[in-house]
């Protein structure tokens, strides 16, 4: 452990949809460094089985639906109950693979809630209470690889994730010099549940061979963090896939997506209320 990560031992860090898959990652990363967690999503019982494997920290749990809204602000309350939080991990999020127009305005205002809307509530309530501290803080917002183009199937998942890069990168900017880093992270294809959630889709080669484990982005997520970077692509193929749509049309790589990704091969599974 190097001086830098020892003096995060005893922060408290918030993490966003943390009962599996990248959330769950970065917070056994966390753990390993020290850093006590508030472990938040929808299911209680995934993160008490999160919450084990995060040995010799102190671990809160608070479930809640990041889909409703003002649920942000009644999350933040509770979070910031028992300490502050020194850490922000916006990673809550999902998304669906199927066309726009076969899918219900319901499910589009929850995607638009949990990975816009709650996301920002949550960064305000973090850089609020950041103001009155002169202490190093951190944010890492999980965007993803879509937020480099349109995507064909995930129309609206990708522009949310554009979103949220564009918002990060711009809070690095305004926050450099200060106490506060903001870091984007913006994994590629990832094997959790994702897809299942979302519709799935008949992948190519090429996605299946570039899907990476939720470990290795939690990993590179919280390297950047702590090296204060501004936003980064884990794994070297989605770094080529990043930078090369700057030397092609965009109406080419949103094609090339469609080509990369094929098309929705499974029925839209229901959101699950629990």
């Amino acid at each position: 452990m190097t001086t830098h990560t020892a003096a995060l031992i005893g922060k408290r860090a918030l993490v966003t949809g943390a009962s599996s898959g990248i959330g769950a990652a970065i917070a056994r990363e966390l753990a390993a460094l020290g850093i006590d967690l508030v472990l938040t999503a929808r299911r209680r019982d995934a993160l008490e089985a999160v919450a084990a494997n995060c040995q010799g920290v102190k671990v809160d749990i608070v479930t809640a639906d990041l889909g409703k809204p003002d649920a942000a602000r009644t999350l933040w309350a509770d979070a910031t109950a028992n300490g502050p939080i020194d850490i922000l991990i916006n990673n809550a999020g999902f998304g669906y693979f199927h066309r726009f127009d076969e899918v219900d305005w319901a499910r589009d205002a929850e995607l638009v809630q949990l990975n816009m809307t709650s996301l920002v509530a949550l960064a305000r309530c973090f850089v609020d209470a950041r103001k009155s501290r002169k202490a190093s803080a951190w944010m890492v917002n999980i965007a993803s690889i879509g937020a480099y183009q349109s995507v064909p199937n995930m129309a609206l998942y990708a522009a949310s994730k554009a979103f949220v890069r564009n918002f990060s990168e711009a809070l690095h900017d305004e926050h450099q010099g200060t106490p506060l880093s903001v870091t984007c992270i913006c994994p590629g294809g990832t094997a959790t549940a994702f897809h299942a959630a979302s519709g799935g889709g008949d992948y190519s080669w090429l996605a299946n061979a570039s899907t990476g484990s939720a470990e290795f982005v939690a990993h590179a997520a919280v390297r950047a963090m702590l090296r204060g970077k501004r936003t980064v692509v884990p794994g070297l193929f989605n770094k080529v896939s990043a930078l090369s749509v700057r030397f092609v049309t965009r109406r080419f790589a949103s094609r090339l997506a469609s080509q990369v990704l094929g098309k929705p091969r499974f029925a839209l599974p229901a959101r699950s209320t629990a």
